[in-house]
Protein backbone atom coordinates (compact mmCIF):
# COMPACT_ATOMS: atom_id res chain seq x y z
CA UNK A 1 0.00 0.00 0.00
CA UNK A 2 1.40 3.38 -1.04
CA UNK A 3 2.07 5.86 1.75
CA UNK A 4 -0.24 8.85 2.05
CA UNK A 5 0.56 12.30 3.37
CA UNK A 6 -2.36 12.08 5.80
CA UNK A 7 -3.59 8.64 6.88
CA UNK A 8 -6.95 8.26 8.65
CA UNK A 9 -7.39 4.90 10.39
CA UNK A 10 -10.70 3.38 11.41
CA UNK A 11 -11.61 0.05 12.96
CA UNK A 12 -14.86 -0.02 10.94
CA UNK A 13 -14.96 -2.21 7.84
CA UNK A 14 -15.03 -0.16 4.63
CA UNK A 15 -16.95 -1.09 1.49
CA UNK A 16 -17.70 0.28 -1.95
CA UNK A 17 -21.13 1.67 -2.84
CA UNK A 18 -21.54 3.08 -6.32
CA UNK A 19 -17.81 3.60 -6.71
CA UNK A 20 -17.34 5.38 -3.39
CA UNK A 21 -15.79 3.96 -0.24
CA UNK A 22 -18.06 4.25 2.78
CA UNK A 23 -18.86 2.63 6.16
CA UNK A 24 -21.93 1.87 8.22
CA UNK A 25 -20.65 3.79 11.25
CA UNK A 26 -21.35 7.54 11.13
CA UNK A 27 -18.17 8.19 13.12
CA UNK A 28 -16.12 6.43 10.45
CA UNK A 29 -17.77 8.35 7.63
CA UNK A 30 -17.77 11.78 9.27
CA UNK A 31 -14.49 11.37 11.13
CA UNK A 32 -12.41 9.71 8.41
CA UNK A 33 -13.96 9.16 4.98
CA UNK A 34 -15.53 12.57 4.29
CA UNK A 35 -12.52 14.54 5.64
CA UNK A 36 -10.23 12.46 3.39
CA UNK A 37 -12.37 13.30 0.34
CA UNK A 38 -12.36 16.99 1.28
CA UNK A 39 -8.59 17.06 1.78
CA UNK A 40 -8.24 15.41 -1.61
CA UNK A 41 -10.33 18.14 -3.25
CA UNK A 42 -7.94 20.70 -1.74
CA UNK A 43 -5.04 18.87 -3.38
CA UNK A 44 -3.69 16.94 -0.41
CA UNK A 45 -2.76 13.26 -0.45
CA UNK A 46 -5.07 11.72 2.16
CA UNK A 47 -6.45 8.21 2.60
CA UNK A 48 -8.85 6.36 4.90
CA UNK A 49 -7.85 2.80 5.79
CA UNK A 50 -9.58 0.14 7.88
CA UNK A 51 -7.63 -1.88 10.44
CA UNK A 52 -10.32 -4.57 10.49
CA UNK A 53 -8.29 -6.79 8.14
CA UNK A 54 -4.62 -7.48 7.44
CA UNK A 55 -2.42 -4.95 9.25
CA UNK A 56 0.72 -5.49 7.14
CA UNK A 57 -0.22 -3.06 4.35
CA UNK A 58 -1.45 -0.54 6.94
CA UNK A 59 1.90 -0.73 8.73
CA UNK A 60 3.68 -0.03 5.45
CA UNK A 61 1.44 2.97 4.73
CA UNK A 62 1.82 4.63 8.11
CA UNK A 63 5.63 4.56 8.02
CA UNK A 64 5.66 7.19 5.29
CA UNK A 65 2.66 9.24 6.44
CA UNK A 66 3.30 12.71 7.84
CA UNK A 67 0.27 12.49 10.14
CA UNK A 68 -1.82 9.52 11.26
CA UNK A 69 -5.33 9.85 12.71
CA UNK A 70 -6.44 6.96 14.92
CA UNK A 71 -10.19 7.26 14.50
CA UNK A 72 -13.15 6.15 16.58
CA UNK A 73 -12.94 2.54 17.79
CA UNK A 74 -15.91 0.25 17.10
CA UNK A 75 -16.56 -2.53 19.57
CA UNK A 76 -16.83 -5.96 17.94
CA UNK A 77 -19.30 -8.65 18.93
CA UNK A 78 -16.55 -11.28 19.09
CA UNK A 79 -13.66 -9.46 20.79
CA UNK A 80 -15.24 -6.38 22.37
CA UNK A 81 -12.80 -3.48 22.64
CA UNK A 82 -9.83 -5.85 22.60
CA UNK A 83 -10.04 -6.22 18.80
CA UNK A 84 -9.73 -2.57 17.71
CA UNK A 85 -7.53 -1.64 20.67
CA UNK A 86 -5.16 -4.50 19.85
CA UNK A 87 -4.90 -3.43 16.22
CA UNK A 88 -4.21 0.17 17.23
CA UNK A 89 -1.57 -0.91 19.76
CA UNK A 90 0.20 -2.96 17.09
CA UNK A 91 0.32 0.02 14.76
CA UNK A 92 1.40 2.46 17.47
CA UNK A 93 4.48 0.31 18.13
CA UNK A 94 5.63 1.14 14.59
CA UNK A 95 5.53 4.90 15.28
CA UNK A 96 8.54 6.25 17.17
CA UNK A 97 7.59 9.93 17.02
CA UNK A 98 3.92 9.78 18.08
CA UNK A 99 4.00 13.25 19.65
CA UNK A 100 4.74 14.71 16.22
CA UNK A 101 2.61 12.48 13.96
CA UNK A 102 -0.33 10.88 15.80
CA UNK A 103 -3.78 12.40 16.36
CA UNK A 104 -6.53 10.52 18.21
CA UNK A 105 -10.13 11.17 17.16
CA UNK A 106 -12.83 10.25 19.71
CA UNK A 107 -16.55 10.41 18.92
CA UNK A 108 -18.31 8.57 21.77
CA UNK A 109 -18.03 8.43 25.55
CA UNK A 110 -17.33 4.80 26.43
CA UNK A 111 -14.94 5.72 29.22
CA UNK A 112 -17.06 3.92 31.82
CA UNK A 113 -15.83 0.69 30.20
CA UNK A 114 -12.53 -0.29 31.89
CA UNK A 115 -10.98 -1.73 28.72
CA UNK A 116 -11.84 1.31 26.62
CA UNK A 117 -10.57 3.69 29.31
CA UNK A 118 -7.38 1.68 29.83
CA UNK A 119 -6.47 1.93 26.14
CA UNK A 120 -6.78 5.70 26.07
CA UNK A 121 -5.14 6.17 29.45
CA UNK A 122 -2.17 4.31 27.99
CA UNK A 123 -2.01 6.04 24.61
CA UNK A 124 -3.32 9.61 24.84
CA UNK A 125 -0.26 10.94 26.67
CA UNK A 126 1.92 10.37 23.62
CA UNK A 127 0.35 12.15 20.66
CA UNK A 128 0.26 15.44 18.78
CA UNK A 129 -3.36 16.20 19.69
CA UNK A 130 -6.78 14.72 20.44
CA UNK A 131 -10.08 15.67 18.80
CA UNK A 132 -13.53 15.16 20.32
CA UNK A 133 -16.92 15.73 18.72
CA UNK A 134 -18.40 17.88 21.52
CA UNK A 135 -17.24 20.15 24.35
CA UNK A 136 -18.70 17.70 26.89
CA UNK A 137 -16.66 14.82 25.47
CA UNK A 138 -13.56 17.03 25.31
CA UNK A 139 -13.89 17.74 29.05
CA UNK A 140 -14.03 14.00 29.75
CA UNK A 141 -10.94 13.34 27.63
CA UNK A 142 -8.93 16.01 29.50
CA UNK A 143 -8.61 13.65 32.46
CA UNK A 144 -6.59 11.27 30.25
CA UNK A 145 -3.98 13.49 28.65
CA UNK A 146 -2.04 16.77 28.93
CA UNK A 147 -1.91 17.02 25.14
CA UNK A 148 -4.03 19.61 23.22
CA UNK A 149 -7.71 18.69 22.85
CA UNK A 150 -9.90 20.37 20.22
CA UNK A 151 -13.57 19.99 19.35
CA UNK A 152 -13.83 18.64 15.81
CA UNK A 153 -16.72 19.74 13.57
CA UNK A 154 -18.18 16.78 11.71
CA UNK A 155 -18.83 17.43 8.01
CA UNK A 156 -22.13 17.34 6.22
CA UNK A 157 -22.78 14.45 3.87
CA UNK A 158 -25.44 13.80 1.29
CA UNK A 159 -27.43 16.28 -0.77
CA UNK A 160 -28.33 19.81 0.27
CA UNK A 161 -32.12 20.08 0.44
CA UNK A 162 -34.31 23.11 -0.23
CA UNK A 163 -35.86 24.40 3.04
CA UNK A 164 -39.41 23.10 3.35
CA UNK A 165 -42.18 23.61 5.87
CA UNK A 166 -45.07 21.34 6.79
CA UNK A 167 -48.32 21.71 4.88
CA UNK A 168 -50.59 19.95 7.35
CA UNK A 169 -54.36 20.05 7.47
CA UNK A 170 -56.74 18.72 10.06
CA UNK A 171 -58.98 16.02 8.67
CA UNK A 172 -62.59 16.16 9.78
CA UNK A 173 -64.15 12.79 10.48
CA UNK A 174 -66.67 13.04 7.59
CA UNK A 175 -63.85 13.86 5.16
CA UNK A 176 -61.76 10.95 6.42
CA UNK A 177 -64.78 8.65 5.99
CA UNK A 178 -65.38 9.93 2.47
CA UNK A 179 -61.69 9.52 1.56
CA UNK A 180 -61.82 5.88 2.60
CA UNK A 181 -65.02 5.37 0.59
CA UNK A 182 -63.41 6.62 -2.63
CA UNK A 183 -60.11 4.83 -2.01
CA UNK A 184 -57.95 7.78 -0.97
CA UNK A 185 -55.27 7.03 1.59
CA UNK A 186 -54.94 9.06 4.77
CA UNK A 187 -51.28 9.56 3.81
CA UNK A 188 -52.26 12.67 1.82
CA UNK A 189 -52.98 14.46 5.11
CA UNK A 190 -50.25 13.03 7.29
CA UNK A 191 -47.39 14.94 8.90
CA UNK A 192 -44.38 12.90 7.81
CA UNK A 193 -41.93 12.43 10.67
CA UNK A 194 -38.46 10.99 10.10
CA UNK A 195 -36.37 9.31 12.78
CA UNK A 196 -32.99 7.73 12.06
CA UNK A 197 -30.30 6.28 14.30
CA UNK A 198 -28.50 3.24 15.66
CA UNK A 199 -30.32 0.52 17.61
CA UNK A 200 -28.96 2.05 20.84
CA UNK A 201 -30.80 5.26 19.93
CA UNK A 202 -34.16 3.47 19.69
CA UNK A 203 -35.34 3.45 23.37
CA UNK A 204 -36.08 7.22 23.54
CA UNK A 205 -38.09 6.91 20.32
CA UNK A 206 -40.07 3.98 21.66
CA UNK A 207 -40.76 5.94 24.83
CA UNK A 208 -42.21 8.76 22.73
CA UNK A 209 -44.77 6.57 20.91
CA UNK A 210 -47.65 7.04 23.40
CA UNK A 211 -47.33 10.83 23.14
CA UNK A 212 -47.25 10.63 19.34
CA UNK A 213 -50.39 8.47 19.37
CA UNK A 214 -52.16 11.08 21.48
CA UNK A 215 -51.00 13.87 19.19
CA UNK A 216 -52.12 11.93 16.10
CA UNK A 217 -55.73 12.53 17.15
CA UNK A 218 -55.07 16.15 16.12
CA UNK A 219 -53.02 15.55 12.95
CA UNK A 220 -52.50 12.11 11.39
CA UNK A 221 -48.82 11.13 11.46
CA UNK A 222 -46.51 8.93 9.40
CA UNK A 223 -43.41 7.91 11.36
CA UNK A 224 -40.58 6.54 9.19
CA UNK A 225 -37.77 4.85 11.11
CA UNK A 226 -34.49 4.45 9.22
CA UNK A 227 -32.35 2.13 11.31
CA UNK A 228 -31.22 -1.46 11.76
CA UNK A 229 -33.96 -4.02 12.17
CA UNK A 230 -34.66 -4.95 15.79
CA UNK A 231 -37.58 -6.69 17.46
CA UNK A 232 -38.52 -3.42 19.17
CA UNK A 233 -38.70 -1.53 15.87
CA UNK A 234 -40.63 -4.35 14.22
CA UNK A 235 -43.09 -4.27 17.13
CA UNK A 236 -43.99 -0.67 16.21
CA UNK A 237 -45.80 -1.84 13.09
CA UNK A 238 -48.82 -3.26 14.87
CA UNK A 239 -52.06 -3.62 12.87
CA UNK A 240 -53.27 -0.44 14.58
CA UNK A 241 -50.21 1.43 13.25
CA UNK A 242 -49.91 -0.05 9.79
CA UNK A 243 -53.33 0.49 8.21
CA UNK A 244 -53.96 3.31 5.75
CA UNK A 245 -56.53 4.85 8.09
CA UNK A 246 -54.33 4.60 11.22
CA UNK A 247 -53.93 7.95 12.93
CA UNK A 248 -50.28 7.10 13.71
CA UNK A 249 -48.78 5.00 10.96
CA UNK A 250 -45.26 3.60 11.47
CA UNK A 251 -42.93 2.14 8.86
CA UNK A 252 -39.39 0.76 8.91
CA UNK A 253 -36.69 1.43 6.30
CA UNK A 254 -33.35 -0.45 6.60
CA UNK A 255 -30.45 1.98 6.92
CA UNK A 256 -28.01 2.15 4.05
CA UNK A 257 -25.67 4.88 2.76
CA UNK A 258 -28.08 5.44 -0.13
CA UNK A 259 -31.26 5.63 1.95
CA UNK A 260 -30.85 8.92 3.80
CA UNK A 261 -31.17 11.49 1.02
CA UNK A 262 -34.52 10.13 -0.14
CA UNK A 263 -35.72 9.59 3.45
CA UNK A 264 -35.06 13.22 4.37
CA UNK A 265 -36.49 14.52 1.09
CA UNK A 266 -39.76 12.63 1.63
CA UNK A 267 -40.19 13.86 5.22
CA UNK A 268 -41.74 17.01 6.71
CA UNK A 269 -39.50 17.16 9.74
CA UNK A 270 -36.77 15.23 11.56
CA UNK A 271 -37.48 13.98 15.07
CA UNK A 272 -34.59 13.38 17.50
CA UNK A 273 -35.67 12.11 20.92
CA UNK A 274 -32.82 11.28 23.31
CA UNK A 275 -31.93 10.43 26.89
CA UNK A 276 -30.87 14.03 27.25
CA UNK A 277 -30.35 13.82 31.02
CA UNK A 278 -27.80 11.00 30.63
CA UNK A 279 -24.24 12.45 30.91
CA UNK A 280 -22.98 9.95 28.33
CA UNK A 281 -25.58 11.09 25.78
CA UNK A 282 -24.65 14.71 26.48
CA UNK A 283 -21.24 13.98 24.94
CA UNK A 284 -22.78 13.13 21.56
CA UNK A 285 -22.11 15.18 18.44
CA UNK A 286 -24.88 17.21 16.75
CA UNK A 287 -24.53 15.24 13.49
CA UNK A 288 -28.16 14.08 13.29
CA UNK A 289 -29.45 17.61 13.82
CA UNK A 290 -26.99 18.93 11.23
CA UNK A 291 -28.06 16.23 8.77
CA UNK A 292 -31.71 17.27 9.06
CA UNK A 293 -31.02 20.96 8.49
CA UNK A 294 -28.59 20.20 5.67
CA UNK A 295 -31.34 18.16 4.03
CA UNK A 296 -33.71 21.14 4.22
CA UNK A 297 -35.96 19.84 6.98
CA UNK A 298 -36.87 21.30 10.36
CA UNK A 299 -35.56 19.41 13.39
CA UNK A 300 -37.48 18.83 16.61
CA UNK A 301 -35.17 17.47 19.29
CA UNK A 302 -34.58 17.07 22.98
CA UNK A 303 -32.19 19.66 24.47
CA UNK A 304 -28.79 17.96 24.40
CA UNK A 305 -25.95 20.42 25.22
CA UNK A 306 -24.22 19.92 21.81
CA UNK A 307 -27.47 21.02 20.13
CA UNK A 308 -27.55 24.40 21.92
CA UNK A 309 -25.57 26.34 19.23
CA UNK A 310 -28.23 25.26 16.70
CA UNK A 311 -31.22 26.11 18.89
CA UNK A 312 -32.29 29.15 16.88
CA UNK A 313 -32.50 27.00 13.73
CA UNK A 314 -34.48 24.09 15.21
CA UNK A 315 -36.93 23.43 18.04
CA UNK A 316 -35.32 22.15 21.24
CA UNK A 317 -37.36 21.21 24.30
CA UNK A 318 -38.66 18.45 26.53
CA UNK A 319 -42.09 18.01 24.90
CA UNK A 320 -41.41 17.01 21.31
CA UNK A 321 -45.10 16.96 20.40
CA UNK A 322 -45.20 20.61 21.37
CA UNK A 323 -42.32 21.13 18.94
CA UNK A 324 -44.18 19.34 16.15
CA UNK A 325 -47.21 21.49 16.83
CA UNK A 326 -45.13 24.69 16.75
CA UNK A 327 -43.61 23.69 13.40
CA UNK A 328 -47.03 23.04 11.88
CA UNK A 329 -48.35 26.42 13.05
CA UNK A 330 -45.30 28.48 11.96
CA UNK A 331 -44.42 27.41 8.39
CA UNK A 332 -42.83 30.70 7.36
CA UNK A 333 -40.57 30.80 10.40
CA UNK A 334 -39.68 27.13 9.86
CA UNK A 335 -38.38 27.89 6.36
CA UNK A 336 -36.49 30.95 7.61
CA UNK A 337 -34.88 28.95 10.44
CA UNK A 338 -33.78 26.16 8.13
CA UNK A 339 -32.26 28.64 5.65
CA UNK A 340 -30.33 30.42 8.42
CA UNK A 341 -29.30 27.05 9.82
CA UNK A 342 -27.92 25.96 6.47
CA UNK A 343 -25.84 29.15 6.25
CA UNK A 344 -24.55 28.48 9.78
CA UNK A 345 -23.72 24.89 8.85
CA UNK A 346 -21.81 26.03 5.77
CA UNK A 347 -19.57 28.10 8.04
CA UNK A 348 -18.89 25.22 10.44
CA UNK A 349 -19.59 21.88 8.80
CA UNK A 350 -18.95 22.06 5.08
CA UNK A 351 -16.39 19.43 4.03
CA UNK A 352 -13.97 22.17 2.96
CA UNK A 353 -14.18 23.88 6.37
CA UNK A 354 -13.63 20.53 8.06
CA UNK A 355 -10.62 19.79 5.80
CA UNK A 356 -9.02 23.07 6.86
CA UNK A 357 -9.77 22.25 10.50
CA UNK A 358 -7.75 19.04 10.12
CA UNK A 359 -4.89 20.89 8.47
CA UNK A 360 -4.77 23.22 11.49
CA UNK A 361 -4.70 20.19 13.81
CA UNK A 362 -1.92 18.57 11.78
CA UNK A 363 0.14 21.76 11.63
CA UNK A 364 -0.56 23.85 14.75
CA UNK A 365 0.57 27.45 14.46
CA UNK A 366 1.88 27.66 18.03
Amino acid sequence: MKSAEYLFLTSAPLFDVGGQITAYGASARLGSIVPVRALGRLGYDARAVSVAGDLAPVEAALRGAKRIVFGEMFKTREAGWAGPAGAYRTLLKEIRDAQERVVFSIADDHFADPEFAAFYRETLRECLAVTAVSPTLANTVRAFTPRPIVVAPEPTEGSRGVPQAIAARKVAAPLAWLARRVGLTMDHWRVRLLWFGYPQNQPPLLGLIPALEDYASKYPLLLTCVTSRTSAIEALATPARSGEDSRLRAQFVPWSPLAMDSAIASSDLVLIPSDYRDPVKQAKSPNRLVAGLHGGRFVVAHPLPPYAPYGEFAWLGEDLCQGIDWAIRHPREVVERIARGQAFIDERHSPEVVARFWLDVFHPKN
